[in-house]
């Protein structure tokens, strides 16, 4: 293996504690997690939330959609409402809240950061690009979203942010690489952050990684929960784990060590 693997604990934990709150994420600290995996959504009034969901039902007690709600509404809500545990829900009424994107870097001040933009507008981009910086958490950050376009916009407006590869500059890559063009050729490549496979492409062979390697990149798979998954993928070379589960993770990365 050619670096040192990185832990990444998605929304701190989707299974043990409510998504993308202080529970979630103190979890996959206390398990050693290197990154912190997060959402992001704009509120009504600009600020940046830790939020997956484009409306609330699925995950608190509130209902329609985060950017119709301004900050102080969205934090008056209960996080944790709907989590269950066992089939119990434990957490209902206990106080969790929604966290800002400035309430979890400022908590969370030394520990590195996998932001995934879930909006679509500029405006969304700017306001997390802003918080990064005035808290100067730069170094410590990556910026990332499924809209080629915010990938584009934070290459622009943010360029001392590292970003990952956005779908298309994916696509292009894997497409070079199947027809040969990669072979003998001195390439650049990004922040692969992907499943295994996507659709019919698969994403995970030692060939392909280590041709991203070879280009200075690295590769992250995502969501990984199997244990043995984690072994296969990371003795193949990858770069990191993303997984909803940092206690069995920590224990095969534990085994590389």
């Amino acid at each position: 293996m050619h670096r040192k693997p990185l832990l990444l604990a998605h929304r701190g934990t989707s299974v043990l504690a409510p998504e993308n709150t202080a529970p979630a994420f103190d979890f996959a600290m206390e398990h050693g997690a290197d990154v912190l995996e997060i959402d992001v959504r704009l509120s009504r009034d600009n600020q940046v939330m830790v939020f997956h969901d484009e409306t609330l039902e699925r995950t608190t007690d509130g209902h329609g959609p985060v950017r119709e709600r301004d900050a102080v509404s969205l934090k008056n809500l209960d996080a944790a409402y709907h989590f269950t545990l066992n089939d119990q829900q434990l957490q209902r009424g206990t106080g969790i809240q929604l966290l800002t994107l400035t309430q979890l870097l400022e908590r969370y001040a030394e520990v590195r950061v996998n932001i995934d933009i879930k909006d679509a507008d500029k405006e969304a981009v700017v306001a997390v690009g802003q918080v990064v910086q005035r808290l100067g958490a730069h170094n410590r950050c990556v910026l990332a979203s499924f809209h080629d376009q915010q990938v584009l916009r934070c290459k622009q407006l943010f360029p001392k942010l590292k970003c990952g590869m956005s779908l298309a500059e994916i696509k292009r890559y894997y497409f070079r690489f199947v027809t040969g063009q990669l072979q003998g050729d001195r390439h650049t490549a990004g922040l692969f952050q992907v499943p295994v496979s996507y659709y019919w492409l698969p994403l995970a062979g030692r060939r392909f990684i280590s041709s991203i390697h070879r280009g200075g990149g690295e590769i992250n798979f995502w969501t990984i929960n199997d244990p043995e998954q984690m072994k296969q993928l990371l003795a193949r070379g990858a770069d990191g784990i993303v997984t909803d589960r940092a206690d069995l993770a920590r224990r095969v990365f534990s085994d590389l060590e």
